[in-house]
């Protein structure tokens, strides 16, 4: 009777066996005819319905350093960082309203150092100079009365004098659509953000439910924000003379949009058609913007490469007037958040591997995944001489639900945000830090 069982249970316990996040693993490049299947991008402008509304309802044009001139205050870190490196730390808390709500939650981030070229720290552009500001990208909760990714917003702070007592104030997002409103709130993941001269662009995985879920990449003009008549109001839009942006006081308005084409929704590690999760600057060489593609409980996801175009600000067209990407890899870390690059080196955001050190916001010690519960890491990249393949490394515990990273040339500093609240049983507290590792050439 047990030699009856014995090939019925190995064969249970080899189902039972599932691959875990590895301390170390390779990616390998897209081949030439692999990067010819990925669809190009095609932008279209809502400039002209920018200004439409800028000249006929009740905004009012500002610049930037009046969204940056008061507003909220940061404080110290106020949470264990859980990073394990011999790096130098610096960064800040969000006050505590936006440390613990859950109408809101943090996802990408960027920044001055980002902003024209890898000498400049402070870019020149209108209502800056001579500033360091951090950006981060917000999606709306399910908590919020618009209910989960049907609001973003982005959130400027003035960090010149430091990072702890920094005032920094939120703008949300928002599209010209030429209604008698003038404009409507943007549903969106807010994935990833990335300052490219007097640009931002936001990235994101795409909705099928949402209207507008093709739009991949939005671009939003730095130098050109609106000031909202009401902030007592849930609304957005004009209507009777009054103008509210969902109880803002500042709103971004869109310019433009890429979406993939033929138009369609992403499809994670679907080929043809790539979800955009992240994005970071890459400045070394001509300038690009790298995409990376989330895929829960596993690895695969696309690494892209996308040219830009310093006169334009934008990303570079082909003479047909397509945006294709120049290099493509697959990632090998499990649940890949983000990722920045910087010549022949990189920082990708994701899954720990089995065994990587406790963390003070997640139970289950050296577990990678404990419920649901997962243990964000920082992964050294290397790529080879023949840009054929990543080399992959663990490198530290992060700080819970780890998101995006930017890397800044001319500070050497790299930016990680993460979006972690606490638990909803009250277990865990709120562990959200923006946080700022000096890591000149992303060799930390």
């Amino acid at each position: 009777m047990l030699k009856r069982l014995a090939a019925p249970l190995l064969l249970l316990a080899s189902l039972l066996i599932v691959p875990t996040p590895a301390q170390a693993a390779t990616g390998r490049a897209l081949t030439a005819a692999e990067l010819a299947q990925v669809r190009p991008l095609t932008f279209t402008s809502t400039l002209a319905a920018r200004d439409t509304v800028a000249a006929t309802l009740p905004v009012t044009k500002v610049s930037m350093s009046t969204v940056i001139g008061g507003g909220y205050t940061t404080r110290a870190i106020c949470h264990p960082t859980n990073l394990r490196l011999s790096a130098t730390v610096t960064g800040f808390c969000w006050n505590t309203t936006d440390d613990t709500t859950a109408n809101w939650f943090p996802q990408g981030i960027t920044g001055s150092g980002d902003g024209v070229n890898g000498s400049v720290l402070y870019p020149p552009c209108e209502g800056c100079a001579g500033r360091k500001i951090v950006a981060v990208s917000w999606r709306s909760g399910a908590s919020h009365e618009y209910g989960a990714n049907r609001l973003a917003r982005v959130t400027f702070v003035d960090v010149t004098a430091g990072t702890a007592g920094a005032p920094y104030r939120h703008a949300l997002l928002v599209e010209p659509d030429g209604s008698a409103e003038g404009f409507r709130e943007i549903a969106s993941h807010a994935d990833g953000i990335s300052w490219y001269g007097n640009k931002l662009f936001l990235v994101t995985g795409g909705d099928p439910d949402v209207s507008g879920g093709d739009r991949l990449v939005r671009v939003f003009d730095l130098t050109h924000f609106w000031r909202m008549s009401s902030t007592t109001s849930g609304n957005v839009g004009c209507a009777g003379g009054v103008c509210s942006a969902a109880f803002s006081g500042f709103a971004l308005p869109q310019i433009g949009y890429y979406r993939l084409s033929p138009s369609a929704v992403c499809a994670s590690l679907d080929l043809t058609r790539p979800c955009l999760n992240g994005v970071s600057l890459d400045r070394s060489g001509t300038d690009h913007l790298t995409t990376v593609e989330y895929r829960k409980g596993g690895s695969g996801g696309k690494i892209l490469r996308w040219p830009l175009d310093a006169a334009t600000a934008l990303l570079r067209t082909g003479s047909d007037g397509l945006v294709r990407p120049t290099e493509g890899w697959f990632s090998p870390v499990w649940d890949v958040q983000g990722g920045v690059f910087t010549g022949g080196r990189g920082v990708l955001v994701g899954l720990c591997p089995e065994g990587s050190p406790s963390v003070t916001y997640m139970p289950g010690g050296t577990a990678s995944v404990y419920g649901e519960f997962r243990k964000s890491c920082l992964h050294r990249v290397t790529l080879s001489a023949d840009r054929a393949t990543l080399d992959v490394h663990y490198l530290t515990t992060a700080p819970g639900n780890a998101q995006n990273v930017s890397y800044w040339p001319a500070s050497g500093e790299m930016w990680l945000v993460n979006e972690f609240r606490g638990d909803y049983d009250g277990v865990y507290d709120s562990d959200r830090l923006v946080l700022a590792v000096t890591c000149p050439n992303l060799d930390c």
